[in-house]
C-alpha cells in the first residue's frame, strides 16, 4: 500500500504545472450576472434568481479570475476555460471556477444540443468583462468563523448507512472568508467558503406541485451578505469539503417510517433561516477582519492525482440481501478505469485556495488545511473535473452510501490529496522566496 502511495505521488508530481509569481499593488473588480434561463431556453418556475459571480484580482502583471456559478456542477469545462482564456488572454489555470453545487438550478450541460450552456457561457464572459472593467486599487484580508448549519449525513440504519442525520459524525464548522476591499476599506467582494450541500429545497415541490429554480442555501446566503454590506458588493459562495455534509434542515427528506416528507412552500422558511445564520456569521467575520494587505503576489500550481477505479460489478446490480429503499448494505464492485482528480492551488499573498475537481469528504478537507504550509487555507470543491464523490477511507470502511458506489477505490485519495497540496504549497512558498 505504501509503495503504491509513493508511486501515485511520483506520477502526480510529474504533472505539476508551475506559474511564476508576480508581486505588486493589488487591484480588484467584481460583478454579478443573473443566469435564470429564458423561457425559450429552459422553461421552469423560478422562486429566486441564480447568478454567476466574478472576482478579478490583479497583482503586477498577473491576474486571477475567481468564479462562483449557481449550478449543481460545472459542465463542458474545457470549452468554458478555452473561451475565457482566449477572451481575457489568461492561462487556463488562472481561472479558478467553482460551482456552488446548488441542486435546485439547471444543469449547465446535457448530452446533445443544449442552449442553456451557450447562454451561461456568454453570461460568464460578460461577468468577467464587467469585473475586469471595475479594477481598482484594493486590499485583501482573511479571517474564519464558525457556523452550525451543516451536519454529517451518514446515518447508521441497522447494519448499514443511509443519507440522513449524524450529529456525531465528522463535520467542519469553519466559515472561511476572504474579504477584498477598496483602498478606503469599502468591501468590493466577499469570497466565502463553507462545507455544506446546497440541498435545502432539493426535490421540494413548492408551487403548483412543481419544483422551482432557486439559489438555495448558497444563493440565499450570498444575497443576505450583499444586502447587509450594501453598495455593489459581490458575495461569491464556494462549497468546502461537503461530500458528506448536508444542511441541518431540508424541506424534503426520506424517513424510514413515513417515506418522503415534503414541507413544500414551508421549506423557504427553513432555507432563509439557515442562510441568515450562515450569512450573519460571514458578515460578522468581515467586520472583524483587520489585517488587510494592499500588495499580494499571485501564483498557481496544478496537479492531477490518479487513483485506481471501480464500478458496480453488474449494471443496475441489486444490493446484497438486507437492502432497503433507504440504502443498500453492499454493492459488489469490479475494477474500472483509473480516476483522475484535478487539483489546483491558487496563492494570493498568504492566502491559499485549494481547489478540487470533485466532491470531497470533510475529513480529507480538514487534513488538507491541517497539512497546508499556509495558515490561511480554504478548500474549494466542484472545480472543473469529473471525479465525483471522493470519500475518506473511514467512509469506505463504514461503508457510507456514497462510498459504496464511488468511482475510485479506497487507499488513495485520503492520504494523497493532503500530501499533494502540501507539496504544491511548499513549491509556491519556495518560488515566492526566490522572487524576493
Amino acid at each position: 500500500m505504501f509503495q503504491r502511495f509513493l508511486l501515485i505521488l511520483a506520477v502526480a508530481a510529474a504533472s505539476l504545472s508551475p506559474a511564476a509569481a508576480a508581486t505588486g499593488t493589488l487591484r480588484a473588480g467584481a460583478a454579478r450576472i443573473e443566469i435564470v434561463p429564458p423561457p425559450e431556453v429552459f422553461p421552469a418556475l423560478v422562486h429566486d434568481p441564480i447568478y454567476i459571480r466574478a472576482l478579478v484580482l490583479e497583482s503586477g502583471k498577473d491576474r486571477l479570475i475567481l468564479l462562483s456559478v449557481d449550478s449543481p456542477g460545472l459542465g463542458r469545462t474545457d470549452e468554458l476555460l478555452d473561451t475565457l482564456s482566449a477572451e481575457f488572454k489568461l492561462p487556463r489555470d488562472h481561472i479558478f471556477m467553482a460551482a456552488t453545487h446548488d441542486h435546485s438550478a439547471p444543469f449547465m450541460s446535457l448530452p446533445g444540443s443544449y442552449p442553456y450552456f451557450d447562454f451561461v457561457r456568454a453570461r460568464m464572459v460578460e461577468a468577467v468583462r464587467q469585473a475586469s472593467g471595475r479594477l481598482k486599487p484594493a486590499k485583501i484580508g482573511f479571517r474564519t468563523g464558525k457556523a452550525y448549519v451543516n451536519v454529517n449525513r451518514d446515518e447508521k440504519a441497522g447494519d448499514h448507512y443511509i443519507l440522513g442525520f449524524n450529529p456525531d459524525g465528522p463535520s467542519d464548522k469553519t466559515v472561511a472568508v476572504m474579504t477584498v476591499s477598496d483602498s478606503a476599506g469599502k468591501p468590493i467582494a466577499i469570497y466565502a467558503n463553507y462545507a455544506v450541500h446546497g440541498v435545502v429545497m432539493f426535490f421540494s415541490k413548492t408551487k403548483d406541485a412543481q419544483i422551482e429554480i432557486t439559489g438555495d442555501l448558497p444563493g440565499a446566503t450570498s444575497r443576505l451578505i450583499e444586502e447587509r454590506l450594501g453598495g455593489d458588493v459581490v458575495a461569491l459562495w464556494t462549497s468546502g469539503a461537503a461530500g458528506d455534509q448536508n444542511p441541518v434542515y431540508t424541506s424534503a427528506r426520506y424517513t424510514k417510517e413515513r417515506g418522503l416528507e415534503d414541507f413544500g412552500a414551508g421549506g423557504w422558511t427553513l432555507m432563509e433561516a439557515q442562510a441568515r445564520r450562515l450569512g450573519e456569521e460571514i458578515v460578522r467575520v468581515v467586520g472583524e477582519t483587520g489585517d488587510f494587505s494592499a500588495s499580494a503576489d499571485i501564483a498557481v500550481r496544478t496537479a492531477t492525482l490518479t487513483c485506481p477505479g471501480q464500478k458496480p460489478a453488474k449494471a443496475n446490480a441489486p444490493a446484497e440481501p438486507g437492502a432497503t429503499p433507504w440504502g443498500p448494505t453492499r454493492v459488489a464492485m469490479a475494477d474500472a478505469d483509473p480516476v483522475k482528480i484535478a487539483l489546483t492551488l491558487a496563492k494570493v499573498g498568504d492566502i491559499a485556495l485549494a481547489g478540487v475537481g470533485g466532491e470531497l469528504y470533510t475529513e480529507i478537507g480538514m487534513a488538507v488545511k491541517a497539512r497546508s504550509p499556509f495558515e490561511r487555507t480554504m478548500v474549494v470543491t466542484h472545480l472543473p473535473g469529473n471525479a465525483g464523490y471522493i470519500p475518506s477511507d473511514r467512509a469506505f470502511a463504514m461503508p457510507s452510501e456514497k462510498a459504496m458506489t464511488a468511482s475510485m477505490k479506497p487507499g488513495c485519495a485520503d492520504a494523497a490529496i493532503p500530501g499533494m497540496f502540501e507539496t504544491m504549497g511548499d513549491e509556491l512558498l519556495a518560488a515566492a522566496r526566490k522572487e524576493k
